[in-house]
């Protein structure tokens, strides 16, 4: 299971955003991570897959935050600026077990995150750009 990555530090592009909820962090948050709701505090922390309870994954963070702060993260929609080059087009992308990361296999609890689809904003006949779907 490889790791994603941010293609630049702190900072995801949300090119459409279908459902999206903003909450507080209970722990600094960097852009493009997991997140899940914590049943306690009914802040956002990191989500990871490696037991049910740590997996209810919510959605992707869409910028960078620290603890106490407010932060918006996309359940259902298009996300860019995740490293997913390596994937094919229409590649699941996983929750992986390292608090926060999404991967390109799944976990120990298996997550999809959503899906590699092509961006069209290029110029035609070139090889379109690489998108996250996010579809929880």
């Amino acid at each position: 299971m490889t790791a994603l990555a941010l293609v630049t530090a702190n900072r995801v592009e949300v090119v459409e955003a279908l459902i999206q909820m903003t909450l507080v962090a209970g722990e600094a948050i960097p852009a493009g991570q997991a997140v899940r709701i914590d049943g306690t505090t009914g802040k956002f922390t990191k989500a990871n897959g490696t037991i049910a309870a740590e997996a209810r994954m919510y959605g992707v963070a869409a910028h960078t935050v620290v603890a106490g702060e407010a932060l918006t993260a996309i359940r259902k929609g298009v996300m860019d600026g995740i490293d997913i080059s390596a994937l094919a087009y229409d590649a699941a992308v996983y929750l992986g077990d390292t608090d926060g990361t999404l991967a390109d296999a799944a976990g120990t609890v298996s997550v999809v995150v959503g899906r590699v689809i092509p961006g069209t904003s290029v110029t035609l006949g070139t090889s379109p750009d690489k998108l996250l779907f996010v579809d929880l």
